[in-house]
């Protein structure tokens, strides 16, 4: 694991050992695989920024000399991976308000078992607008260490990076804090014309889209019944809606990832050299509500690119 090399880069020191320490090793054992799961996924792209890994097309090779590099990435980034992590392999487990464990829920069905040992109490007090948790040990230090944790509470700078979590359990709505509302306009009213040139594309879907989207589904559709036989389930779509309908899902995914990339709560839009510190923290429930707010401000009339 990385030593400390001078820099005052604590967080990042510790942040790196623990994503480093629960990643999932590829059949060789010698590499990373993230098996294309999100959390693993974000993990190793902030391994790689960390100066721990190379990444691959699967995941991450880490290297034998890791050093942190003279540029860090985003805190506020390398602390969302963390917490998607240690969620996705259940070291962090939200906890509902009043400290008690969710109900499971099969078919709307509530799940308990006969016998089961209590589980342990939350050791992550509510504070600051946030919920209880319980995290183990390893994720505890290293909340800690990125200031998200102190004396068993959630500190005040964490309250907008768990939005970036939005922990069901907590039933918050962040969409109506008045941070998030200010954000809406700075985003709508200084956006880099880069954006908004982009965002203006996006949005203008021409028959000649269509046609072309037309076009691509018939060949795929040829090619995958050429690989895998005319009694094989596959399905294309055939009509102008069908297609009109798969364009519009794609261009509100282009959308999201402009803002997954481009934009932060705390500095608003991110320039090009800025937007080299980010990591691509996919998945983020708030990063998508603002794209939903903010093109809804700019295109009232294209209730595609804003609607859920």
């Amino acid at each position: 694991m990385i030593e400390d090399n001078g820099l005052p880069s604590d967080w990042a020191t510790a942040a790196g050992n623990y994503l480093a320490r629960n990643q999932q090793l590829s059949d060789d054992g010698k590499s990373w695989d993230h098996t294309f799961t999100s959390a693993y996924e974000m993990s190793c792209e902030a391994l790689a920024a960390l100066g721990y890994a190379e990444e691959t097309d699967r995941g991450a090779v880490p290297l034998k000399d890791p050093r942190l590099p003279e540029v860090l990435p985003r805190w506020d980034d390398v602390c969302a991976v963390v917490l998607k992590l240690a969620d996705q392999r259940g070291q962090l487990r939200y906890r509902l308000p009043d400290g008690n464990v969710p109900p499971v829920k099969v078919r709307g069905f509530v799940i308990r078992a006969v016998v089961v040992a209590p589980p342990p109490a939350a050791n992550i007090n509510a504070a600051e607008g946030l919920g209880p948790a319980y995290a183990m040990p390893d994720v505890q230090s290293v909340l800690q260490a990125l200031g998200l944790v102190s004396n068993g509470m959630w500190t005040t700078i964490a309250e907008t990076i768990c939005w970036r979590d939005q922990p069901r359990e907590w039933g918050g709505d962040f969409t109506s804090d008045r941070r998030f509302v200010a954000a809406i306009k700075r985003a709508a009213n200084s956006m880099p014309e880069d954006i908004r040139d982009e965002m203006d594309r996006l949005a203008a879907i021409t028959e000649s889209d269509i046609a072309t989207a037309l076009a691509n589904s018939k060949a795929w559709y040829e090619e995958q019944r050429a690989k895998y036989g005319p009694k094989a389930l596959i399905r294309a779509f055939t009509t102008n809606e069908q297609a009109r309908r798969s364009i519009e899902s794609g261009r509100r995914h282009s959308l999201d990832w402009l803002f997954f990339r481009r934009w932060r709560l705390s500095d608003g839009w991110l320039t090009v050299e800025e937007a080299k510190k980010a990591l691509e923290v996919f998945h983020d429930p708030l990063a998508i509500a603002m794209r939903r707010a903010v093109v809804e401000w700019l295109y009232p009339d294209l209730p595609f690119l804003w609607e859920r």
